[in-house]
């Protein structure tokens, strides 16, 4: 009986160890929080990302992202324009590039890829 007890011990330690050693990324899932409710989620072969709003499951597929709490600016994948989201106030418009880059609430955002975006995130806590 205490050789059971042993080795249920043993395996439960041999299992706890194995998980502690796998990387962080097995337990986050596809999904990654930015703020305000808002997330990108990573799927698709090819990988894609998309930008996904409060309390949705699918949304916009994005090539590039920026955020400044409380502003989130994405494109859309072959768009032209923008997507510019203030998350204080819930508000989304649409914007061109030039307007991205000329208007001072914009323009300071620093922008990158979605999978550029996507290593940046941490999957456990949201930004704002």
């Amino acid at each position: 009986m205490r050789s059971l007890e042993s080795t249920r011990a043993l395996l439960a330690g041999l299992i706890l160890f194995v998980l502690c050693s796998c990387d962080a990324h097995f337990f986050v899932g596809d999904v990654r929080d930015i703020g305000g409710g808002y997330r990108i989620k990573r799927s698709g072969q090819p990988l894609q990302f998309a930008l996904i709003t409060p309390h949705e499951n699918g949304g916009l597929i994005i090539d590039e992202i920026g955020w400044r709490n409380p502003i989130i600016i994405a494109r859309g994948s072959g768009s032209e324009y923008w997507d510019a989201i203030d998350t204080a106030h819930a508000r989304h418009i649409r914007i061109s590039d030039a307007t991205r880059k000329s208007d001072a609430a914009y323009q300071s955002i620093p922008i990158q890829s979605a999978g550029q975006a996507w290593d940046v995130l941490n999957g456990q806590k949201r930004l704002w």
